[in-house]
């Protein structure tokens, strides 16, 4: 690309060479289908290459002068991933999609549930989409900070997102009606619970052929009649019973940090 500067080395990072560079190159060409056009990917590349240094933070200006240590890169590489980030036309589902193929399909892990879960991502501004002061139920109390809705595998393999859609309060849509369409797509507009959404991503999941064997959460969700019932409609009784399926497993409670 035009306008690059040479690496200057990572401090206390190892580097990526040999068989972790080629593994490296394998985990960005398998987002290669998400992408449209070359500048995309190269960006998506080093995006993925800054996060994977150590940097006290991890906001866009920290990820592009990480990149810049260890790869060659645009002049003004922060403001391209701005960019990237913000307004550059790609899918996130098909984002997650393409982690689920790479990262979940080939690792099988027969004992696994899916877990439904809130992610909580504190903030210090007010720019970011559906930034506000909300309750953090993983935190046990009210901070400046994004919340996602989040669909994960559990298992003895590990932990795995499948899913994952930020939660907009109706407040938030309200003040931010006229927000641009790249940031906010049409149909992210309208106001949705947080049970409403962890089961729209249940059904994308199954729409796609995955089947979950247990489906558990944070009481906020399996506690709750709307996500339950909804859950159970979907695949919650066995056919010709009206008993619920031990599908559905009691709520749990995830650690704080």
């Amino acid at each position: 690309m035009e306008g690059t500067s040479a690496p200057q080395g990572a401090p206390g990072t190892p580097p990526i060479t040999g068989d972790r560079l080629a593994r490296f190159e394998g985990y960005v060409s398998a987002f290669r289908p998400v992408f449209h056009r070359s500048d995309q990917l190269l960006r998506f590349r080093a995006y993925v290459r800054g996060l994977l240094e150590r940097t006290e933070r991890k906001n866009v200006e920290a990820i592009a002068t990480a990149a810049g240590r260890v790869m060659m890169v645009e002049s003004n590489l922060a403001q391209a991933l701005q960019h990237f980030v913000s307004h550059s036309p790609w899918d996130a589902r098909r984002l997650l999609g393409a982690v689920r193929r790479f990262a979940v399909a080939p690792r099988p892990d027969p004992g696994a549930v899916w877990v439904v879960h809130d992610g909580v991502f504190t903030k210090k501004g007010r720019h970011s989409v559906g930034v506000q002061r909300q309750y953090a139920r993983s935190l046990g109390k009210k901070i400046n900070c994004q919340v996602g809705v989040f669909v994960a595998r559990v298992g003895p393999a590990g932990y795995f997102p499948l899913a994952a859609r930020l939660y907009l309060p109706a407040s938030w849509l309200r003040e931010h009606a006229d927000s641009d369409e790249r940031a906010l797509p049409s149909d992210e507009r309208e106001p949705a619970t947080k049970a409403a959404i962890a089961l729209r991503l249940i059904d994308e999941l199954r729409s796609e052929g995955d089947a979950p064997g247990t489906v558990t959460g944070e009481a906020e969700y399996i506690g709750g009649t709307d996500f339950r019932d909804g859950l159970a409609a979907r695949i919650g009784r066995t056919r010709g019973s009206h008993r619920p399926s031990r599908r559905i497993a009691a709520p749990i409670r995830l650690a704080q940090k």
